[in-house]
């Protein structure tokens, strides 16, 4: 029988799986920050990438101390809360990989476009434009779950209008710098979520 305290290792450990393969241990981040102020194609960009790497670092140092029984839990919470936002968490992990692949060499956290950019409509990308951050956003949210702190909640609540801002910022730079993307925008309609945004 699983535990809440079982759970939140499970998902914690998918976090760090995620951070040491996704984001070599957080050099990538540093990275993508640092060579999104030299580039200057967005300020907001590079401010939203340097709130979501603070607010996931307070929310992954929050975790491993609730989990370790430092810090208390304070919302109530229940084994079915607890393995929703476990499954959220792993399934949203899931995906910004999958979706990573399909951009290969075009990925990057900041706006930025290759010289040889060119515009991805397989796999997820047939469905939404930005379904990395889509991912992303439901990893979060079941992180906000799975540690039901106010604390938490907030950062998590940060991260998820940081994300909204990002994917509009990013759309309007690709609209403008990336030949064919308008029409793109016209066959994929959706942002994030298939049929709502």
């Amino acid at each position: 029988m699983f535990s809440t305290t079982f759970l939140r290792w499970i998902t914690l450990s998918s976090i760090l799986f995620w951070l040491v393969f996704y984001w070599q241990g957080g050099k990538k981040a540093i990275i993508d920050i640092r060579e999104s102020i030299n580039s200057k194609n967005s300020r907001l960009d590079t401010a939203l990438l340097i709130v979501i790497a603070l607010c996931s670092v307070g929310i992954i140092g929050i975790g491993v101390l609730a989990s370790l029984g430092l810090i208390p839990i304070i919302l109530s919470q229940n084994l079915a809360i607890t393995f929703t936002g476990m499954l959220f968490s792993v399934l949203g992990i899931m995906g910004m990989f999958y979706c990573r692949l399909h951009l290969g060499n075009f990925w990057t956290a900041e706006i930025n476009l290759s010289k040889s950019h060119q515009i991805i409509d397989t796999g997820p990308y047939r469905f939404v434009r930005h379904p990395i951050y889509a991912f992303a956003i439901l990893m979060y949210i079941g992180l906000g779950l799975v540690f039901l702190s106010q604390w938490i909640m907030i950062l998590v609540g940060i991260i998820v209008v940081a994300y909204i801002l990002k994917t509009k910022d990013e759309d309007k730079f690709l609209e403008k710098n990336l030949s064919g993307y308008r029409e793109y925008k016209l066959r994929v309609r959706y942002l994030l979520v298939p049929g709502l945004w």
